[in-house]
Parts: C-alpha cells; structure tokens; sequence
C-alpha cells in the first residue's frame, strides 16, 4: 500500500528522532531516570504530553524537519567557509528580537554536529580524570 504526502512526513519524522536519539545516546549517554520511558534509541516523542522528542544524559531535545530560510543558510554556510579557511570553528548565534515582553528568549549558538560531539568527548574526558582524581583521593584517605 503506498503511503501518501503525510504518512511519508510522520515516518521521516520520528526517523529523525529516533537518528537524533541514537546519536544523543552516542555522544553523550543515557539517563537512567528516563530509561523506563524513553525507547532504545533515547526517543521520548510518543509521550506528547511530554513535549520534546528525545532525552539523553545531558539533554532534552527537540527535532525538528523544517524548511531554513534562504537567508539563513547562507549565514550558516557563509560562517563554515569563513571559519574553515582561518582554521576556526564556527558559530552562528542568532539574537531574536521578536522579544515576548513576559520572557526573555535566549540567544542561539549554532555549532555544527562534529563540534558538537568533539565537546562531549572533551566533556567524557574531563568527567573520567576527576572521577580517577576523586578515587585517588579516598584511597589516600583510608590511608
């Protein structure tokens, strides 16, 4: 049976929670307090009472399948080429300022997904030595 214009969109879009999870759960690990409800791949999107779509150790995250403004990419791929060619990383922050008078909306810092997983590695690392560090010290403490 061929599916039609919006089964294709709901099956492309839990696709890419479920990527988005997996990737989630990759990088930066599961929560175990979220174990019972989240599905293998850290997708948490069939609770929508819930209101995001995937948890992992660190995050609550939403994924979403939308068309960029034309603009917008073109920051976005500007910034990459800019920041490869000096040998940076780069970083798009974009600033609303369609500002809600009741809450303040906070700025966006766009990193691209390899910079993204090399924080968490960093992240991992830093977590390993001061668990190492912490033992070290117990252990002279029994001493």
């Amino acid at each position: 049976m061929a599916l039609n214009e919006i089964q294709r969109r709901i099956r492309r879009s839990r696709q890419s929670e479920r990527d988005l999870g997996k990737w989630l759960l990759e990088h930066d690990g599961e929560d175990p307090l979220w174990s019972k409800l989240a599905s293998s791949t850290g997708r948490v999107g069939h609770y929508t009472n819930l209101q995001f779509d995937v948890v992992s150790m660190t995050y609550a995250g939403e994924n979403k399948q939308v068309r960029i403004p034309v603009k917008w990419v073109g920051f976005w791929l500007q910034i990459i080429d800019v920041a490869k060619k000096h040998g940076k990383v780069p970083l798009l922050v974009i600033e609303p300022t369609n500002v809600n008078p009741g809450r303040r909306i906070p700025n966006w810092h766009v990193i691209t997904e390899e910079h993204h997983q090399d924080l968490l590695a960093v992240r991992e690392e830093y977590y390993a030595m001061a668990a190492k560090y912490e033992a070290l010290l117990d252990g002279r403490e029994d001493e």
